[in-house]
């Protein structure tokens, strides 16, 4: 390392160290960090810094010593580059930015490599700290960059509009009873189960449910069976809610379940004559498995129009980028392990259960919890705290996720399902190596939520997934 022409002068566990100054970027408060588990213990975590997923470092492990406590009102964290990426560096207090005189520095000419220099001042002597030596000291992550917040916004559709042949657009298909129907993609937000309270709304009509609150936001939901003309139904485990979302207004729509996202090629829809200018359904989507009715987006809008609650003013504005989903998005499932939330793509997840309890297999590891008969099916069962260095802790809560695993099929337990989400894919960075237990991380709410998403063929080795299945055999 040469001598720095600037040095940064921070403290760490009340001693005075310091950081070439040109090679910090930016001095942030210390922003929502979320724990990776079974991650190098000086890796505090992962965070969103300027749109991009950044690694989190405690230097006081580092440097050998106790833990920074990043609560404390003066706790700071440093962005420095290292091979290319950006890394975030914890301090318990940023002191002063100074011009180095050379008179007054020493090098270190030998030690750990960490401290190459100590620079004299005044008030205190500056242990200054290569960075690079320090940061590749450990078992990094890298995750690739995000833009947060960066979605394209759609011009609005009209009914009857023109389709032009050779062109998708893609759609949410949902069922009612025994009908199809699709949604245009571009005005859902998300999809979540139904909650438990729904409040009702007195002499509301028009299939009114009542409003839910959605992580702080008031929204109107409707029954869509009514408002089509079915009969209500039953609820049941397979209904949902699905978030429609306009310029940042929302509205919830119940649904019996959710079928498929797809691309709906246009020389397959044929639009309806003139004469049914005023039917909720906009067009005929003909395909080998079926009719599916699509249903007019401008109805929708309108809808959502005359039941947003308008006190979400507030609320909607710093939120409307977030919802207008592009073209290109993923459907995530949302699962908790203690506090902190984790996610699963809908495509490895078959189902979800409730926790049923399981019949050990012997001489298993720790985090094998058992097998259960699924339908006449013997699954293992793999506890996903205990397999991330967590406690396993089995409430009503608990829930186990059926998946297909190194094409075998596997239940992970889980804590709780709280959502399944469509999310765009500039909001998700992917990992930048192989073999890892997460394969990315998933950025909302302008940063202040971060989700990792695990790979489960990798969280489940294949070499393990041999081994249950020929104790299986044995049993």
């Amino acid at each position: 390392m040469s001598i720095p022409h600037n040095i940064l002068g921070v403290k760490i566990e009340g001693e005075h160290y310091a950081f070439d100054g040109d090679k910090v970027e930016q001095i942030l408060r210390v922003p929502v960090i979320t724990p990776v588990p079974l991650s190098d213990k000086a890796i505090v975590g992962i965070s969103s810094i300027s749109g991009k997923i950044i690694t989190v470092v405690d230097t006081g492990l580092v440097l050998g010593g106790k833990e920074i406590d990043h609560t404390k009102p003066n706790a700071r964290i440093l962005t420095i580059e290292h091979e290319s990426s950006v890394y975030g560096v914890l301090v318990d207090e940023v002191l002063v930015m100074t011009t180095l005189n050379q008179a007054n520095y020493e090098e270190v000419e030998k030690g750990n490599g960490k401290i190459v220099g100590f620079y004299k001042q005044s008030d205190a002597i500056y242990q200054i700290i290569d960075e690079k030596a320090a940061i590749s000291t450990l078992n990094l992550l890298s995750f690739a960059p995000t833009n947060v917040d960066k979605f394209e916004n759609k011009a609005d559709g009209t009914h009857n509009q023109s389709l032009t042949s050779g062109e998708t657009q893609r759609y949410l298909f949902l069922k009612l009873g025994e009908e199809s129907f699709a949604i245009s993609l571009e005005i859902t937000r998300e999809i979540i189960f139904v909650p438990e309270k729904i409040t009702p709304v007195k002499e509301a009509g028009y299939g009114v449910l009542g409003v839910i609150v959605l992580r702080g936001e008031l929204i109107t939901a409707i029954d869509l069976r009514t408002t089509l003309g079915f009969d209500s139904a039953k609820r049941n485990r397979e209904n949902r809610l699905l978030i429609l979302n306009k310029d940042g207004k929302s509205l919830a729509l119940l649904v019996d379940s959710i079928e498929e996202v797809k691309d709906v090629e246009m020389n397959l829809v044929e639009a309806l004559p003139n004469r049914f200018s005023d039917s909720k359904i906009e067009a005929i989507y003909k395909a080998k498995t079926g009719i599916t009715s699509l249903i007019d987006k401008s109805y929708f809008i309108s809808m959502i129009e005359e039941f947003y609650i308008e006190d979400n003013d507030h609320l909607s504005s710093n939120s409307k980028s977030e919802h207008q989903m592009s073209d290109d998005a993923s459907e995530i499932a949302v699962f908790k392990i203690g506090s902190e939330e984790y996610a699963l793509e809908i495509e490895n997840l078959q189902e979800i259960i409730k926790y049923t309890k399981e019949t050990p297999v012997p001489e298993a590891p720790e985090f094998v919890d058992g097998i259960i008969n699924l339908r006449g099916i013997v699954i293992p069962i793999f506890s996903l705290p205990e397999r991330l260095g967590f406690k396993k802790d089995i409430t009503l809560n608990t829930k186990i996720l059926v998946c297909n695993i190194h094409s075998e099929r596997m239940g992970l337990l889980v804590d709780d399902v709280t959502e399944i989400l469509f999310v765009n894919n500039s909001m998700i960075s992917p990992s930048d190596g192989d073999n890892l237990l997460f394969s990315g991380v998933i950025t909302l709410e302008q940063g202040k939520r971060i989700i990792l998403k695990i790979e489960p063929n990798n969280i489940i080795t294949k070499k393990l997934t041999t081994e249950i299945k020929d104790a299986l055999e044995d049993m």
